[in-house]
């Protein structure tokens, strides 16, 4: 009888180790797509969108284009996982579908019935395994967006708007999904969706000399053709004064990455508990401190890293973005985990191209902040430490006895007095070049005894800044925007902050302050 039970105790046993050892067979499973967008509509994707989806894995393709259509919550086809779990594959998605893959994409001319026809998606997302679980794609737009204001000082009817110069049809790149402008298909009239003050249209990423044109009372108005580098993903504006006899049309610039939270909240997760005291942006948690100015300031430096970028212990290799460092005053080490955040020139900080041209129109910008903090301006700097340099059209350097941390012994804040509030200065350093041409280097300086006495503060950078948002100057070889600095001598051995410039190319720190309620 024991014989008997322990025999078909070890059937039992192998029979369950036979059972864990076979394979799920993923082929019993549906594909679907979960999709993370903002549409040029402001909305999500809408019952009946479809994509096509590319499915490669290293032995080749599984699934080339195949057809899914949008439910309402996913994208849904008749394609099925291949068989093995533990295999992994790229996929590849477009929108809108085509029967065949696209290799050019040519957006309405008339747009005026809405823009999502014209609205180029793509994205990709590698080292995906087989899954009974929808598959979550982050989807981009690839073309960029124009957005039109008319300002009417026109006593007679202002009727259609329309855009000229611009080419309608982009190569579309099959191993990237990325669109490039075609340069042999010819530039055509856009007619912009929209109405009364505000229109908007979308286009291929291109430079291009564009013509806006206005009907008022049945006479078409045009401007001097606009110069303009369109990127991929962005949103632009164009601000149009109209009269009864004339128009003035100004590119304001690149405002802001296309959607909500753009490529910086495109995937990047960001919770905000300012009850706690913190927010997690992109998986790091940020301590943030309510000062006596009555903003949030995070309290302690940005470590966000931009989508391609990679942080460089070169502060000669024009990267963007560099560890920050330890300095014995006479050689630097630089760090190698961000824990301290990182150094950022003002185009990274900034998320655009810095020039002569559009300096001044980064005013309170997001930048590489998460959405609803931004980037500070010199204005709230200033009404923490009272003393800034003047700018290019004052006639002194401007002091404020009443802001929150002016201290009067000296003339400015005091590090000390910030950091009882929690602040909790940081010490980064920085990177110095002064042009393009300059060699750039980290600044070795450091806080010794004949500088300070506070002993928490020794062996530290001396020389540390913060971008502010506010352009100060331009010249034929640097551009320089407001920062708060710190400033230690034998007089202000605790540490002095005022708000001078920094040149664009220099690595400085990035704190953000939260947008106003």
């Amino acid at each position: 009888m024991k014989r008997s039970i322990y025999l078909a105790a070890a059937l039992l046993a192998l029979a369950a180790c036979n059972k864990d050892n076979v394979k799920e067979d993923y082929s019993q499973y549906s594909l679907t797509v979960s999709p993370v967008i903002t549409r040029a509509t402001e909305t999500n994707f809408e019952s009946g969108d479809a994509i096509g989806l590319s499915v490669i894995r290293e032995t080749g393709s599984f699934a080339d284009n195949a057809k899914l259509t949008y439910d309402g919550s996913q994208f849904k086809g008749a394609l099925n996982w291949y068989g093995d779990g533990d295999v992994t594959a790229t996929l590849k998605a477009y929108y809108p579908y085509s029967s065949s893959f696209p290799a050019s994409f040519t957006v309405q001319t008339d747009q005026s019935a809405g823009t999502s026809a014209s609205d180029f998606l793509s994205s990709v997302k590698e080292g995906v395994k087989p899954t009974a679980e929808a598959v979550t794609m982050v989807f981009k737009h690839k073309f960029s967006r124009l957005n039109i204001t008319l300002t009417n000082k026109a006593t007679k009817e202002v009727g259609a708007v329309s855009l000229k110069g611009l080419i309608p049809t982009a190569r579309i790149d099959a191993q990237t999904l990325e669109a490039t402008v075609d340069a042999n298909a010819a530039a055509a009239e856009i007619k912009p969706f929209g109405s009364g003050t505000s229109y908007s249209a979308i286009v291929p990423p291109q430079k291009a000399a564009i013509t806006v044109g206005v009907s008022v009372a049945g006479v078409d108005l045009t401007d001097n053709t606009l110069d303009a580098t369109l990127e991929a993903g962005k949103s632009y504006s164009i601000n149009v004064i109209v009269t009864d006899t004339k128009i003035a049309v100004v590119l304001a610039g690149e405002i802001e990455n296309w959607g909500e939270g753009g490529e910086i909240g495109g995937g990047v997760q960001f919770e905000e508990k300012l009850a706690d005291g913190y927010f997690t942006y992109d998986n790091v948690r940020y301590n943030v401190v309510k000062l006596k100015d009555g903003n949030w300031w995070m309290a302690q430096p940005l470590a966000y890293l931009p989508k391609g970028k990679t942080p460089s212990s070169d502060p000669n290799d024009g990267n963007g973005i560099w560890f920050t460092y330890t300095s014995d005053g006479k050689t630097v080490t630089p760090a190698s985990d961000g824990k301290n955040g990182y150094l950022y020139d003002a185009a990274t900080a900034l998320g655009a191209e810095i020039t002569n041209d559009n300096y001044k129109s980064f005013e309170g910008a997001q930048g590489i902040c998460p959405k609803g903090w931004h980037i500070p301006t010199r204005t709230e700097f200033f009404n923490l430490v009272g003393l800034s340099n003047k700018a290019t059209d004052e006639s002194a350097a401007p002091v404020n006895e009443n802001a929150a941390y002016y201290d009067k012994e000296y003339g400015a804040g005091r590090i000390t007095t910030l950091d009882a509030d929690g602040f909790n200065f940081a010490f980064t350093g920085c990177v110095i070049k002064g042009s393009a041409t300059a060699t750039g280097s980290y600044n070795k300086l450091i806080v010794d005894s004949s500088v300070s006495t506070v002993e928490a503060y020794m062996g530290k950078p001396r020389m540390n800044y913060i971008l502010s948002s506010t352009g100060y100057n331009a010249t034929a070889t640097n551009i320089q925007f407001f920062a708060l600095m710190s400033t230690f001598t034998s007089v202000y051995k605790e540490g002095r902050l005022n708000v001078p410039f920094s040149g664009y190319l220099n690595g400085t720190e990035v704190r953000c302050i939260r947008d106003a309620q």
